[in-house]
């Protein structure tokens, strides 16, 4: 159980970034963000607590980043967010998101082992180290929520997009022609658009 100390430094964090992120674009018109700042209020809302204020933040966000491919506690915490506002559908989706933007965290979050996944890694963020690099923000995931985040992992529909991403990246790890790389991402890219969100 986190202290209600520490609860509060990451609900002042929020606030205080909301609070730039708005001043900058009122001043600029528009927010400039190299560094992942825009990420930091959405993680540290859920982090504190303060589920209500985290929705707000990640419909915000959603208006104003669209497309943005967001950052893998960022969108556990927006999937965390979904769920306690009851919109399971989305909740659901976006714990997919997820989960597949790194294969290693979820499994570290609810005890389950883990093991170097033999494929491609299109980025650091998706690699097991970078687990290392965001343990603290993993250590406080309100507990409460592991039972879902280990239930939704269990589901036969994240199953089996685990699965086809595995089998596509594992394939793309030794696939050196642009066009045999093409053919595998577009194939992933249209079973993805098909099974996102589903349960089974």
């Amino acid at each position: 159980m986190m202290s209600t100390d520490k609860q509060k430094r990451y609900r002042d964090r929020a606030n205080r970034n909301r609070r730039e992120l708005r001043k900058e674009q009122e001043k600029f018109g528009t927010i400039s963000d190299g560094g992942g700042k825009r990420y930091l209020a959405g993680i540290y809302f859920v982090l504190a607590g303060e589920l209500d204020k985290a929705w707000e933040y990640f419909s915000w966000f959603e208006s104003e980043f669209p497309g943005d491919v967001g950052e893998p506690v960022f969108l556990l915490c927006w999937a965390l967010a979904a769920h306690k506002s009851g919109t399971e559908e989305e909740a659901r989706y976006r714990f997919q998101v997820a989960m597949l933007s790194n294969l290693y965290m979820i499994p570290n979050l609810v005890g389950k082992p883990i093991r170097e996944i033999d494929m491609w890694h299109s980025s650091n963020r998706d690699q097991e180290d970078y687990l290392f690099e965001v343990e603290d923000w993993l250590a406080d995931i309100p507990s409460e929520t592991l039972s879902w985040l280990n239930t939704e992992y269990e589901m036969k529909g994240a199953r089996r997009l685990r699965s086809e991403y595995i089998k596509t990246y594992h394939a793309l790890k030794t696939a050196k022609e642009f066009d045999e790389r093409q053919r595998l991402l577009q194939g992933w890219y249209k079973y993805a658009e098909a099974h996102l969100g589903k349960v089974g």
